[in-house]
């Protein structure tokens, strides 16, 4: 029976998923979903299926996926963008449904290396005090047990001690690498790679995904991918395609290299400088066995420690913009050529230029006299290895940052509270895309609950170099909403004048003395946020919990402290967005500040648009526009995310009642926005709706 009616039945009335998952409800969306991937799953091509919350988007992908797996020797990749999401699959969906179908199939989950405890760095880690001390103690019983070792799943009693020690104990992707490793066997990340390489149907994110391609053997080879959460999937692209440069980075492997006289500290790296411990323990290994004047090698070593971090001090003063603001959030600042970023004057880029190549191969000579000397050697060769690539990685990266030719990439620089920082990636993922993602599967689906701009795919097609045009062919399907959302939500346009801080102050105070409930207001930018928070903590009665991302803590604990409280204000950016959960009263009022339109002048929009323009296309209107359509779709599905929630979208932004390009924001949302006279006025009517007084009806 073909693929597409065997899904179809299971999930139809009387279907085996119907009759035994738990809490089933007959969702005509997600049956015909599930029928469009498994068409795709079964001969081929690539999908792009648009599903919003409620529809049940994962049992449709999952249904068909498992079916496929047992009954063909082809393999399943699932590619989620959040770890969160990547974790429910494994360990609730999935098993669900395996059980509810009667079968078993092998299924692996698999994550970037960095989430994994890597048994050297533990071993010899030392904590910085009490608390971490105990942390420590308390990981090495973990990972006894526990043959995962997935450090997300670690059950930290002290949170805060345990996120400090966690990056010094996990396996680090950038020098870690299974050619220099001498603890393979009790490697968490090489066990995990095991099971993978059996698994039928394997689950991973995006940005191991993405990765994969660039290291052989890294994923199984697989016949079948379907990405969720695939509105994100540019940016994850882009951010491992993205080079970047900063004297943290330089300065970190000067720290790991030391000195012979520099001993190992509480907490240092794996165990105390390179130097000082080859000096220590390993030179008569190498004077015995390696090349000669080694100990003369280490010297010079030592003494380039000095002058290198001399020459970065030189480069990094130089590389500051003149007249730049130490900001929390630095502008970016983008640049064309070498001259732009230093003028004429290139001695200390040169000279730390040289340092690095110095490093890479003075390292690498020595390393290679202890191949062989025991395991204490040979570990100790292996870390060497690791930090001459480390050494000769920053150099490639700095020499092409500050020599940007290629044109089909933008360079800028930052100068905000962190220091100076360079940066670099493609102006588009297109190609990489296709050479990344696409072209190692016969058969794909992105999913998302926001891939169209009013129902057009054009847009994020063409981000990801999807089309005729590209030689990629897709087809697309749309699933409406399950919700009566008509009756379920509200929605009104608040012109509260320029002063964005003001006007957004203004309603979110009227809204919660008329209310009570929990808002989320959404920002574009952190300074955007920093002048309305402070707005509100002036005028906010002493006691009304106002929670600011950044401020009070990361985008993760701030929303567990939303969700607790009622009657709380979470200001928010960025992630806050999209990909956040906030269902029945943790959330019932939403607050859009401005439409979400990218900064003109970022380096990267600048680039798009010279691009668009070159190639005959109005930047605005086929590139800002869609793109902030897409955006202002996921911040609105934060409000309503279950079937008997009610909601109060509000909008300070005339702009989307009046301006030209209007109607692909007023398509997105589902029900026409309100303009009413004052805040106090449209608070009354948010809490009479809120409260039920209002009729429950289409309007």
């Amino acid at each position: 029976m073909e693929l597409r009616r065997r899904v179809e039945e299971l999930l139809g009335p009387g279907g085996a998923v119907a009759s035994r998952w738990p809490r089933y409800e007959r969702r005509d969306g997600q049956r015909a979903l599930a029928a469009e991937i498994a068409l795709c799953l079964e001969h081929g091509g690539l999908l792009l299926a648009e599903a919003p919350t409620g529809v049940g988007k994962s049992l449709a992908y999952l249904l068909p996926s498992v079916l496929l797996a047992l009954e063909s020797e082809q393999r399943v990749v699932i590619a989620t963008c959040t770890r969160s999401l990547q974790d429910q699959l494994f360990e609730r969906d999935l098993p669900a449904l395996l059980e509810v179908l009667g079968v078993r199939l092998a299924v692996a989950r698999l994550k970037g290396k960095q989430n994994y405890v890597c048994p050297r760095a533990l071993e010899l880690q030392q904590g910085e005090g009490p608390e971490e001390d105990e942390v420590l103690e308390t990981v090495r019983a973990w990972a006894a047990a526990d043959p995962e070792g997935d450090l997300d799943r670690f059950p930290a009693a002290d949170p805060e001690a345990f996120r400090r020690v966690r990056g010094r104990i996990a396996a680090d992707p950038a020098a870690c690498t299974l050619a220099t490793c001498r603890r393979g066997r009790e490697c968490a990340w090489v066990r995990a790679r095991r099971v993978a390489a059996q698994a039928r149907l394997l689950i991973v994110n995006h940005a191991l995904l993405a990765i994969s391609s660039g290291v052989e053997g890294l994923l199984p080879d697989f016949d079948v991918l379907v990405v969720d959460e695939a509105h994100r999937l540019e940016g994850v692209l882009l951010g491992q395609l993205e080079r970047t440069v900063s004297r943290h980075r330089i300065e970190e492997l000067l720290r790991l290299v030391g000195s012979p006289r520099e001993r190992g500290r509480r907490g240092y790296g794996h165990g105390g400088a390179l130097l000082a411990r080859l000096r220590g323990y390993a030179a008569p290994l190498i004077s015995g066995g390696g090349p000669p004047g080694a100990t003369e090698a280490i010297e010079r070593l030592a003494r380039r420690v000095g002058e290198a971090r001399q020459d970065l001090e030189r480069l990094f003063v130089a590389l500051e913009p003149r007249g730049a603001r130490h900001e929390i959030y630095g502008a970016r600042d983008r640049y064309r050529s070498a001259g732009d970023l230093l003028g004429g004057d290139f001695e200390a880029l040169e000279a730390v230029l040289g340092h690095c190549a110095e490093f890479a191969r003075g390292l690498q000579r020595l390393g290679l006299g202890l191949d062989g000397a025991g395991e204490a050697g040979g570990e100790l060769a292996a870390e060497l290895e690791q930090v001459a690539g480390r050494f000769a990685g920053v150099g490639a990266d700095l020499q092409g940052l500050t020599d940007p030719a290629e044109r089909d990439w933008v360079y800028w620089r930052t100068a905000g509270g962190r220091g100076v920082e360079l940066h670099g990636l493609p102006i588009t993922v297109g190609g990489h895309t296709r050479r990344m993602v696409l072209s190692r599967a016969r058969a794909a689906v992105l999913t998302s609950a926001t891939l169209s701009s009013a129902g057009d795919f054009s847009f994020i097609a063409g981000r990801l170099g999807l089309g005729e045009q590209h030689g990629v062919p897709y087809a697309t399907c749309s699933t409406p909403s399950p919700f009566p959302l008509a009756r379920q939500m509200r929605a009104y346009v608040h012109d509260g004048g320029r002063d964005e801080a003001a006007a957004v102050a203004e309603v979110v105070v009227a809204l919660a003395a008329a209310t009570g409930r929990n808002q989320l207001v959404l920002f574009t930018a952190h300074e955007r946020l920093r002048r309305a928070r402070a707005r509100l903590l002036d005028v906010l009665p002493a006691g009304r919990l106002v929670l600011a991302q950044e401020w009070d803590g990361p985008a993760g604990i701030v929303s567990e402290r939303f969700r607790a409280s009622r009657g709380a204000i979470l200001l928010g950016v960025q992630s806050l967005w999209e990909g956040v959960d906030f269902p029945g009263e943790s959330l019932e009022i939403l607050v859009v500040a401005k439409l979400p339109f990218s900064v003109p002048d970022d380096p990267l929009v600048e680039a798009r648009g010279e691009r668009l323009r070159e190639a005959g296309s109005d930047p605005f209107h086929d590139d800002a526009v869609p793109e902030a359509v897409l955006r202002f779709r996921q911040g609105v599905g934060r409000l309503i995310r279950r079937g008997d929630d009610r909601g109060v979208l509000v909008v300070c932004d005339p702009r989307l009642l009046a301006a030209s390009y209007r109607r692909p924001f007023l398509d997105s949302l589902p029900v026409p926005p309100r303009r009413v006279g004052s805040a106090a006025d449209l608070a009354a009517e948010a809490a009479r709706f809120l409260a039920g007084s209002e009729p429950v009806e289409d309007r």
